[in-house]
C-alpha cells in the first residue's frame, strides 16, 4: 500500500479553503458593517450634532460652575488664562515675524550687493553729483556762447585787409 493513499491532505486543504472561504465572507461582512456603522454615526452627528454639541457646552458649563464653587472663585479663571496665552503667542508671533522680515531683507541686500546693485543712498549721492555736474556745465555753455557771440575789443579788421 502506497503510503499516501490514507492521506488525507486533500481533505485538509479543502478544508482549509472552506475555512478560508468563511473567515474572508466574515472578514467581508464585518468590514461591511463597520463601513455602515460610519455612516450611520456620519448621518446621526449631522442630524444631532448642534444638539450634541449644545449639550457638550451646557455640561462643561456645569463642571466649571461646580468647580468655581468648590475653590471659591468668583470670576471664570479660564478666561484670564486664555486671555494671556493670547497674548503670549501674539507676542511671540509678532516677535517670530520681525525676526523673519530681518532675515528677508538682509538675504535680499546680500543678493542685491552681490549682484552690484546700487544702495538708495547710493543712487542719491549720484543723482546729485549729476545735478552739480550739470549745472557746472550749463555755466560753461553759458560763458563760452557769450564768448563767441562778443567780439573781442581791437578784432575788428577792415575790409580787405588781411590777418
Amino acid at each position: 500500500m502506497n503510503r499516501y493513499e490514507n492521506d488525507d491532505r486533500r481533505d485538509d486543504d479543502a478544508g482549509f479553503g472552506d475555512q478560508a472561504e468563511r473567515f474572508s465572507r466574515k472578514l467581508s461582512d464585518s468590514a461591511q458593517q463597520v463601513w455602515l456603522a460610519g455612516l450611520g454615526a456620519l448621518g446621526r452627528a449631522q442630524a444631532e450634532g448642534g444638539r450634541f454639541f449644545d449639550g457638550l457646552v451646557k455640561e462643561g458649563e456645569a463642571w466649571e460652575a461646580r468647580r468655581r464653587e468648590r475653590s471659591g472663585e468668583q470670576e471664570p479663571g479660564w478666561r484670564d488664562n486664555v486671555e494671556h496665552s493670547l497674548d503670549e503667542a501674539r507676542e511671540k508671533a509678532s516677535g517670530t515675524w520681525d525676526k523673519v522680515n530681518k532675515a528677508f531683507d538682509d538675504q535680499v541686500q546680500g543678493v542685491l550687493k552681490r549682484l552690484h546693485v546700487p544702495t538708495a543712498d547710493q543712487v542719491t549721492a549720484l543723482e546729485a553729483r549729476i545735478d552739480a555736474l550739470t549745472a557746472r556745465l550749463a555755466k560753461l555753455e553759458h560763458r563760452a556762447s557769450t564768448d563767441v557771440d562778443a567780439p573781442s575789443p581791437g578784432s575788428h579788421q577792415s575790409p580787405g585787409s588781411t590777418p
